[in-house]
């Protein structure tokens, strides 16, 4: 088998922003239309947890595959899901 010594010459492209969900539980009231707008589907209801409401609240299962496109932040009826950018520089993470 030939194996190439070739290497590249630039280190592969890094995301510049990272997001981070922010979900207040307590608020939210498992209306799902978070969950069905969001187009990465980082959102699920928690069938397992209740609030103090006794409703189910949207947990954020794949926080990672967010895109930032707050489309959860601005469909939430009780304002519950908050969206937030965070820069990547290449020493560390800048808020």
């Amino acid at each position: 088998m030939l194996r190439s010594q070739r290497k590249p010459i630039l280190p592969p492209p890094r995301a510049e922003h990272e997001y981070v969900v922010s979900i207040l539980t307590e608020q939210c009231d498992g209306c799902e239309l978070c969950v069905e707008f969001c187009p990465t589907n980082v959102l699920e209801i928690d069938l397992e947890a209740y609030n103090s409401r006794m409703l189910h609240p949207v947990i954020a299962v794949k926080p990672d595959e967010c895109v930032g496109c707050q489309q959860c932040e601005r469909i939430c009826p009780s304002v519950s899901i908050f969206v937030t950018e965070i820069q990547i520089s290449q020493e560390g993470i800048d808020t």
